[in-house]
C-alpha cells in the first residue's frame, strides 16, 4: 500500500481537522499519525498527516475532493507519496565531518532520499564521493560568482535536484541563485545563531568564556546566516577545555544539527509563515 503525507497550513477555525479526516476516510486513506499545532499568537493552523491508501484509493480523486476542502477553509496544502524520494545534492569544501554523516545516515536507510551528486569548489573530497559511488564534481569559482552558479545550475539539472545541502560548503551563494532556489536550500552554520556570526565562532565562543556552544541548521537566503531556522543543538563546555576541544565538541554537534534538518525537511514537518519556521512532527 502507498503512503503519504498531507500537510496543511490555514487560519485556525472550527471543524478543520473534522473536514481532513472525513475527507480522507471517504476517499480510502487510512491515518496513521496525525500532528496539529495552533499558534494562537497569530491566528493559524498547522498540521501534518500521514495515511496509507487502502483498496479503491484514487490520487487524482483525492486532489480533487480535498482541494474543496482547502478552499473552504483557505488552506494552503500538498500531499506527498512517500515512495517518491527527493533527489539531494549535498555541496561540500574541505570538510568532510558533515559529509560522511549524511552519508552514513543515508546508507543506513535513516534520510528517505536519493543523493545521486556531490558537487564542491575543491577536489579534497572527491574520494569519498567515489568510496559511497556517487559522482562528484569540481566547480570553478575562480570564474566568478554568476559564471561558476551558472556550471553549478547545470549540474543541478544534470541530476533533476530538487534539494541542496550545503554541507560546510564555504561559499557564499547569490541573492539571485537562493531566490531561485528560495526554501531549498539548507545550510550548517558552526554556532548558535545569531550570536558569534562569522569567521571562527568557536575561537570568538572561547574568547568570551562560553559555556555553551551549537550549531544551527537553517534555509539559506541572500541574508548570510539569516534564513529560517530548522534546527538547533547545544554543548556545554568546560572553562579547561581548549580552542581545539571546542572545535572537535563543536563538529560533533555540527553532524547532528544538519542530519536533523535533512530529515525534518525530507519528512515534509516544516512549515512555513511570515519569515520563520514551525516545526511540526
Amino acid at each position: 500500500m502507498n503512503s503519504y503525507i498531507l500537510t496543511v497550513t490555514c487560519p485556525d477555525q472550527s471543524g478543520i481537522i473534522a473536514a481532513i479526516t472525513n475527507c480522507i476516510a471517504s476517499n480510502k486513506g487510512n491515518i496513521l499519525n496525525l500532528a496539529q499545532h495552533t499558534a494562537t499568537d497569530i491566528g493559524m493552523f498547522f498540521c501534518r498527516i500521514v495515511f496509507v491508501a487502502q483498496e479503491g484509493f484514487s490520487e487524482s480523486d483525492f486532489h480533487k475532493e480535498f482541494g474543496k476542502v482547502g478552499e473552504h477553509f483557505s488552506m494552503k496544502w500538498h500531499i506527498f507519496n512517500r515512495s517518491i524520494k527527493k533527489r539531494v545534492a549535498i555541496l561540500v569544501s574541505k570538510t568532510s565531518h558533515c559529509l560522511y554523516e549524511l552519508l552514513l545516515k543515508h546508507a543506513d536507510g535513516e534520510l528517505d532520499c536519493e543523493i545521486p551528486v556531490i558537487i564542491s569548489n575543491h577536489s579534497d573530497l572527491a574520494h569519498i564521493a567515489t568510496s559511497f559511488h556517487i559522482p562528484f564534481f569540481q566547480v570553478d569559482t575562480a570564474k566568478g560568482k554568476e559564471e561558476y552558479e551558472k556550471d553549478l545550475e547545470e549540474i543541478l539539472r544534470q541530476y533533476n535536484i530538487e534539494m541542496v545541502v550545503l554541507a560546510r560548503y564555504m561559499q557564499v551563494l547569490s541573492a539571485d541563485f537562493c531566490s531561485r532556489w528560495n526554501n531549498r536550500v539548507i545550510n550548517i552554520h558552526h554556532g548558535f545563531l545569531p550570536a558569534f556570526k562569522g569567521a571562527k565562532p568557536y575561537h570568538q565562543a572561547w574568547q568570551k568564556g562560553v559555556k555553551i556552544i551549537g550549531a544551527t541548521g537553517h534555509f539559506a537566503t541572500a541574508d548570510l546566516d539569516q534564513g529560517p531556522i530548522i534546527f538547533q543543538d547545544v554543548i556545554r563546555v568546560a572553562d579547561t577545555c581548549s580552542v581545539e576541544e571546542f572545535t572537535r565538541m563543536g563538529k560533533d554537534v555540527e553532524r547532528r544539527v544538519l542530519y536533523e534538518s535533512v530529515r525534518r525537511y525530507l519528512s515534509h514537518s516544516i512549515f512555513f509563515y511570515s519569515g520563520r519556521t514551525f516545526i511540526i512532527e
